[in-house]
């Protein structure tokens, strides 16, 4: 009798893993066809998220580039102000005077020629009649060409 219960018992456990293993193939079975029930419903949704994130990173790359670059910059810019620095100190203690920078030679004060009146003081209408222009800079000129002084006397 002891193996007769022995042996139900072994058949019930048995029947019982199997039971359990078929239900956990359903749940799963269950469980991938819902996600990917929801994947196709959402599919718009999930191609934003992903492309949002790639340009997210793209960004971030690129602001990271940005600042190595600007810290390589100021890195530069210090070195050779440290330099400049140096060559000036160096220049001093030798006794000899300090270059002149570029921006310093061309001297603020100093204004550049005034650029010459236009040539053309006169334009042409569309009906072929010359018109006399007026120079802002100067005294309006006593003689003009001849084209043109006919043209401003017809009218």
């Amino acid at each position: 009798m002891a193996s007769a219960k022995r042996d139900i018992r072994h058949i019930i456990d048995s029947f019982s893993e199997d039971l359990i293993e078929i239900a956990k193939d359903v749940v799963a079975q269950h469980v991938e066809r819902a996600v990917s029930e929801w994947q196709a419903k959402n599919e718009k949704l999930l191609l934003r998220k992903s492309v949002e994130e790639e340009k997210a990173l793209r960004n971030q790359k690129a602001l990271e580039r940005i600042e190595r670059a600007a810290a390589r910059r100021r890195e530069r810019e210090e070195k050779k102000a440290a330099e400049r620095a140096q060559r000036l100190e160096q220049r001093l203690v030798e006794g000899k005077k300090p270059r002149a920078r570029r921006s310093s030679l061309a001297e603020p004060g100093a204004k550049k020629e005034p650029t010459p009146p236009p040539l053309f003081v006169h334009k042409r209408r569309r009906d072929g009649e010359i018109e006399q222009l007026k120079r802002t800079d100067e005294p309006e000129p006593a003689a003009l060409n001849g084209a043109s002084q006919s043209a401003v006397a017809a009218p």
